[in-house]
């Protein structure tokens, strides 16, 4: 039997491991283990499971802090567990979601956490291909590195909605171009490059998340209420109510300042909502110019307007927004499952 240890065991914020490990549920070899951190790291040095794999996804809460002092103590406690870990026999897997933590405080110490998870690890998971490239590029080749793609959230919470219905439940005109950026409020996220690029712009910007950071939410809420046809709504949005603001909208943005993988850019092709994004190559592959949305280069402004003006004047959003559920259509769960099951019987089979 195959125990596997997700760390962490949820995600407060997204669907994403519920969708990955209920299609595991009933595999005669596999046991998922969902239980806190703690307790995992207690079972798996302990040796209570036959053939133990510990499954990280994120592991920045464990070493970073604001301080630099408890986050060199942090980071090397975790150094010394990971490789604790494999020296105990336990199998490794990392789900690479991001290349370093998105709050860069103290980067060299962020770079040896992922440097040795990247080193440790028995198999590194990348939901791209130009992920898995710039791994590679970043880390070298001490890792192999499969591509499992990130999977869609196509119907999870409902079928596609109403338009109009949509934006009256948010309090929104029915008529006129709504962009909206959705999403935990970070600063890796770019919202002041977005309101920069917004000025001057027609049509209604829509920025809701829960913030993250108490004082880039408050600098950015000073920005939008300077910054003419900005609605700025810091709140928590529910998964649940996802397809209605995503049905509000007419573009979800990623003003991103750097990314990897996103979450938030599956939900909105789920929902048949096209994007605009930063041009970079995990977001290539699922997003061409014109087609399911439109590219800017990363943190220029005046790239950004470009890319907002040719979303609000396009002739058939609707058009992209069918292109874009499309382009969701093929990343179903329980394939994704599949593989990353066959990934951890291979690591089992090769210890």
């Amino acid at each position: 039997m195959i125990t596997i240890y997700p760390i962490p065991q949820q995600l407060l914020t997204s669907p994403y491991l519920d969708q990955l490990y209920d299609p595991l549920a009933g595999q005669p070899d596999l046991h998922v283990r969902r239980i806190g951190f703690r307790t995992a790291v207690a079972e798996l040095l302990a040796g209570r499971a036959d053939t133990p794999i510990a499954h990280w996804h994120f592991f920045d809460e464990l070493t970073q802090r604001p301080a630099l002092p408890a986050t060199a103590a942090r980071t090397l406690a975790f150094i010394a567990l990971i490789r604790l870990l494999r020296a105990r026999g336990v199998g490794l897997v990392w789900t690479a979601h991001n290349s370093e933590p998105h709050e860069l405080r103290h980067p060299r110490w962020a770079a040896r956490a992922y440097e040795t998870m990247f080193g440790q690890a028995h198999a590194v998971i990348a939901h791209s291909a130009a992920a898995a490239t710039l791994l590679r590029a970043h880390y070298g080749e001490r890792a192999p590195v499969s591509v499992i793609p990130h999977g869609s959230y196509v119907g999870l919470y409902g079928p596609r909605r109403d338009k109009r219905t949509s934006r009256a439940e948010l309090g929104l005109p029915d008529a006129g171009f709504v962009a909206l950026a959705l999403g935990t409020l970070r600063p890796y996220k770019g919202l002041e490059i977005l309101l920069e690029a917004w000025q001057g712009g027609a049509g209604r910007l829509l920025i809701a998340g829960a913030a993250k950071d108490a004082d880039y939410a408050t600098m950015i809420a000073a920005r939008a209420a300077a910054t003419p046809g900005v609605d700025f709504r810091p709140q928590f949005v529910p998964d649940r109510a996802l397809p209605t603001w995503l049905a509000a909208a007419d573009v979800l943005v990623l003003p991103y300042r750097k990314l990897l993988t996103s979450g938030v850019l599956l939900w909105a092709l789920s929902y048949g909502v096209p994007v605009i994004a930063p041009d970079v190559a995990p977001v290539r592959e699922l997003v061409a110019e014109g087609r399911a949305g439109f590219l800017f280069t990363p943190t220029d402004p005046a790239a950004l307007r470009a890319a907002l003006e040719r979303a609000r004047t396009h002739p058939d959003l609707a058009a992209l927004g069918e292109a874009a559920y499309a382009t969701a259509l093929p990343f179903a769960w329980p394939a994704i499952a599949a593989q990353t099951a066959a990934l951890y019987r291979h690591i089992a089979d090769s210890r």
